[in-house]
């Protein structure tokens, strides 16, 4: 009988220990015209039901908050407010006016959150099926950044017909938001995507980051490269998500506010910060302004920043990927890019356009940038995760 209690009480042991271990769980929703996955590691504390209520709730709330096609959302009223009226706007709202504006001047208005006239006259809201003339996109861009945010949170717009579209920014927002409240929770381990905006919490099973992968903006069903990551918010922006069909020509909803054109130039622009948010409205701005220009605006940036540019290359199907220094030895192509796809280092501002091909005997490795470089870089999409077990469709796992 002793002997019996004595392996009860180990059994009793064992399940205990085991309770306490974090649950792994993934979980999928529709919300903001896009999917929302969720890979997460639970505290025994959460039940796998709360964590999905928590993303859902936030989702809905910012939904409530940015969604443009409904007329009762804040966003909505705040287009429709008369112009020279100041209208408070709730603090999710300013949060992202707040860093839409700080994104505006540092991109010189390549970033513009009032970009909603182009988009209409584009087609994006409602087809037309032809080209604007140049005279309706001159009218068009003379309702851009016409608008004033104060610092007691209200926003009055100065000229009638400026309209927001914050589709550049508000989904980062919701991830921030969602990998912060599973933090609270007691979340450590998770990787939070929306629509290809990304962040990254700890690592996935039986790692330390994230392995990351990038989608080929040739062929958006399938990934050229990976990249290992952790505690990072992730965008990705490209033309080939979005876009509408004129003549037979396919134009990108991401507009230039300088020539009221959809932007071209850049296939696609990866952006990894410190909040999903900023890494979100950068990643637009960045496919606006091309590699000069957004060379020039990650020097000009207070957060640790780092980014991929994937850029045309000299024959149909290649392109050369630029990457920032501190992603050294971090980004791997996919063996079957090897022979398409050319790994760049990208260097600095004041380094001009010295961009160097790599040539070592890991060419799949991009190499830190050659001694007596200096950098202001320090080592630290849509992106899908990519972490070792067998495929998914979102999950498609590295070892």
């Amino acid at each position: 009988m002793q002997r019996n209690s004595f392996f009860l009480i180990f059994f009793v042991l064992m399940l205990s220990a085991c309770s306490d271990q974090p649950e792994r769980i993934e979980f999928q929703f529709k919300t903001m015209g896009t999917i929302a996955r969720c890979d997460l590691e639970l505290p025994p504390e959460l039940s796998p039901a709360e964590a999905r209520s928590m993303a859902v709730a936030i989702c809905d709330s910012v939904t409530a908050v940015f969604n443009t096609w409904q007329e009762n959302s804040e966003l909505s009223r705040l287009n429709n407010a008369p112009t020279g009226t100041a209208i408070p706007v709730s603090p999710w709202l300013r949060e992202c006016l707040a860093a839409a504006e700080r994104l505006h001047i540092l991109s010189d208005g390549a970033f513009d959150p009032t970009a909603e006239p182009l988009m209409r006259l584009w087609g994006f809201y409602r087809q037309k099926g032809c080209l604007p003339s140049q005279a309706e996109l001159d009218s068009a861009r003379a309702l851009l950044g016409k608008w004033d945010l104060t610092g007691s949170g209200e926003v009055t717009k100065t000229t009638a017909g400026t309209r927001f579209d914050l589709g550049g920014i508000a989904k980062g927002l919701a991830v921030d938001k969602i990998a912060r409240r599973l933090q609270k929770a007691g979340v450590d381990n998770g990787l939070i995507d929306l629509g290809g905006n990304l962040f990254c919490l700890g690592g996935a099973s039986g790692r330390h980051d994230w392995r990351v992968g990038l989608r080929d903006p040739l062929n958006r069903d399938r990934y050229f490269a990976s990249v290992a990551i952790t505690g990072l918010g992730i965008s990705t922006s490209g033309s080939y998500e979005r876009f509408v069909t004129i003549d037979g020509h396919r134009y990108g909803h991401i507009m230039n506010p300088a020539t009221g054109r959809p932007a071209e130039g850049v296939l696609s622009a990866t952006v990894f910060a410190p909040t999903a948010l900023l890494a979100d409205g950068l990643s637009t701005a960045m496919f606006v302004l091309g590699q000069d220009r957004s060379r020039e605006l990650l020097g000009d940036l207070e957060e640790h920043v780092e980014a991929i540019l994937v850029i045309p290359g000299r024959d149909m199907g290649q392109a050369r990927v630029l990457v920032t220094p501190g992603l050294a030895n971090r980004v791997t192509l996919a063996p079957e890019y090897e022979e398409l796809y050319q790994l760049v280092t990208w260097f600095q501002p004041d380094q001009a356009s010295a961009f160097i091909p790599l040539s070592t005997p890991h060419p799949r490795r991009v190499q830190p940038p050659a001694p007596g470089h200096s950098s202001r870089y320090h080592s630290s999409s849509n992106a899908v995760p990519r972490n070792g077990r067998p495929p998914r469709r979102w999950f498609l796992r590295l070892p």
